[in-house]
């Protein structure tokens, strides 16, 4: 991947839809970049409501012969409930571990534990494929409360013994609202960015009777991968920009592009 010329985007206004915890890398690649970032988290992240399943998991770990991480808010959410528990966060170093993403694996590899398995395109099904034989393997899958059926449906019909525990929930912020929703937009965007597809239908929720592909009309519509821009056409949003890769790096490259052709 190039590296974009600064200033590059200067004074594009892009509009970003992370969790607020999740926004300021993007932001801060965007601001180096001379672009005006406009923050508006169309999600928010939670604790599991009831967190036993994940801490019954926890203290059966030995038991699993692959965890597989899909996030890095599952892992920071994995982590915290072993501390809760009492158990170090050193449990990971003995159990196979695949994560999607290097993000993902970063959050990994800052505890200590270098992934077993990070496939070269984060899809859910190069997982399957890099574990390679899985049948009879019992494998835990710490993910969001509403994650895609994709992964785990693979995993089964591969005869993978799989277990799914809520590590986090994935709501909508208390402070999402049309007026505020039409109030950013009244103040000019250029670019918006989908980066799951939770942000994408978070926001079309809130635009309720308005058409969100409407009010989106002469904006930019970025997204980090195929299956984000499936969810934003489906509710009716033109697609611009998908990146080639699912990382932040790649989505701001891919908006660069862009706007270099306009």
């Amino acid at each position: 991947m190039e590296t974009a010329p600064l200033q590059s985007l200067a004074g594009v206004r892009v509009l970003i839809t992370r969790s607020k915890t999740e926004n300021q890398a993007l932001s801060q690649r965007l601001r180096d970049l001379g672009a005006i970032p406009v923050e508006l988290p169309t999600i928010a992240i939670a604790p599991p409501e009831d967190t036993r399943p994940l801490d019954r998991a926890i203290r059966m770990l030995s038991k699993y012969d692959w965890v597989i991480f899909t996030s890095r808010n599952a892992v920071r959410f994995f982590v915290t409930r072993l501390a809760a528990v009492g158990e170090p966060a050193e449990r990971l170093r003995g159990i196979k571990v695949a994560a999607i993403g290097p993000s993902t694996a970063a959050a990994l590899k800052s505890l200590g534990k270098k992934p077993d398995y990070v496939p070269e395109e984060f899809l859910s099904e190069r997982i399957v494929q890099g574990l390679e034989d899985v049948k009879g393997k019992r494998i835990l899958l710490p993910r969001a409360d509403i994650a895609s059926t994709s992964l785990p449906d693979m995993l089964r019909n591969q005869g993978a013994n799989v277990e799914e525990v809520v590590a986090y929930r994935t709501i909508v912020p208390e402070d999402l609202s049309p007026d505020r929703l039409l109030r950013v937009l009244s103040q000019g965007v250029d670019v918006v960015t989908f980066t799951s597809p939770s942000t994408v239908r978070n926001l079309a929720n809130v635009a309720k009777a308005n058409d969100l592909g409407a009010m989106l009309s002469g904006v930019k519509v970025a997204c980090i991968g195929p299956v984000t821009a499936g969810e934003a056409k489906a509710l009716g949003v033109h697609v611009d920009i998908v990146a080639s890769n699912h990382t932040i790096d790649d989505l701001v490259e891919a908006i660069v592009n862009e706007i270099r052709t306009v």
